[in-house]
C-alpha cells in the first residue's frame, strides 16, 4: 500500500514539469513559488509594444533527467525572444534549445516592436523530456499600449526590494528596473488621480505579495 501511495505521489509531482509565472513571483532553487501564496496564472498576458514583457519559466524535473526547452511562436517572429538561465540574481543568456538535467528557473524576455499588429499570438514554452513533449499553452495579447521613445521619465514610485544593484551585466534586478521604467513612461500620460487610486502604501502586507504591482501594470496596458 505504501508503495502505491508513493508512486501516486511521484506521478502527481511529475504532472507539471513546465510552469510559467510573472516576473515578480518569488521562486526558490527547487522551482517552488515562495510568494505570493496564490501566484497569478499566466495564460493570456497582455504584451506591450515597443517594449519588453518578462516571465519566469520553471522546468521541474528529477535530477539526472535530460531536457530541451524551446519557445515556439505563431505567427513566427511575432516577438523577439531572449532566454536567460537564472542563477540567484544573475541572468545567464542561453540559446535555444536550452538544455539541462535538473530543475531550473529561466527568465523569458519578449521584445515587441512598435509597429507590431494588435493581435493574439502564441508564445509557447515547449519542453522535450523523456521522449515526449510538454507544452505550456500561452497566448499573448499584443495591446495598443506602446512605450514612448526617448528618455524614460521618473515616477510611479512603488515598493522595491532593498539591496544594492548587482555588478553583473545582466540581473533580475536590472531587468525588473528596466520594465518599471517602461511603466513609468506609460504612466506619464495616465490620469494622476487614477494612478493614486491604484498605489498602495509600502507596508508589510504589500511586501508579502510581490505580485500586487501587477494591478498597476494591468491598468497601464489598457491605456490607448
Amino acid at each position: 500500500m505504501k508503495t502505491v501511495l508513493f508512486l501516486l505521489f511521484a506521478v502527481a509531482a511529475w504532472s507539471q514539469p513546465l510552469r510559467v509565472y510573472s516576473e515578480f513571483a518569488r521562486i526558490d532553487a527547487t522551482g517552488k513559488v515562495t510568494a505570493p501564496a496564490e501566484p497569478r496564472e499566466i495564460l493570456s498576458p497582455a504584451i506591450v509594444r515597443n517594449g519588453y514583457s518578462s516571465f519566469q519559466v520553471v522546468v521541474d524535473v528529477p535530477k539526472g533527467t535530460a531536457y530541451q526547452l524551446y519557445v515556439a511562436q505563431n505567427p513566427e517572429n511575432a516577438v523577439q525572444v531572449t532566454l536567460y538561465r537564472e542563477n540567484g540574481d544573475k541572468l545567464e543568456p542561453v540559446t535555444q534549445p536550452a538544455s539541462g538535467d535538473a530543475t531550473q528557473v529561466y527568465w523569458m524576455d519578449l521584445w515587441t516592436a512598435r509597429d507590431a499588429p494588435v493581435q493574439r499570438i502564441k508564445v509557447e514554452p515547449q519542453l522535450h523530456v523523456n521522449n515526449d513533449w510538454v507544452i505550456y499553452p500561452m497566448e499573448g495579447r499584443v495591446v495598443t499600449a506602446t512605450v514612448p521613445d526617448g528618455r524614460q521619465p521618473d515616477g510611479l514610485n512603488t515598493c522595491t526590494p532593498s539591496g544594492k544593484m548587482p555588478s553583473d551585466s545582466v540581473s533580475t534586478f536590472k531587468l525588473r528596473l528596466r520594465n518599471s521604467q517602461q511603466d513609468a513612461a506609460l504612466a506619464a500620460s495616465a490620469p494622476k488621480e487614477e494612478l493614486q487610486k491604484l498605489l498602495l502604501p509600502c507596508d508589510a502586507s504589500t511586501l508579502s505579495d510581490p505580485e500586487w504591482y501587477l494591478r498597476i501594470r494591468d491598468y497601464l496596458l489598457r491605456l490607448r
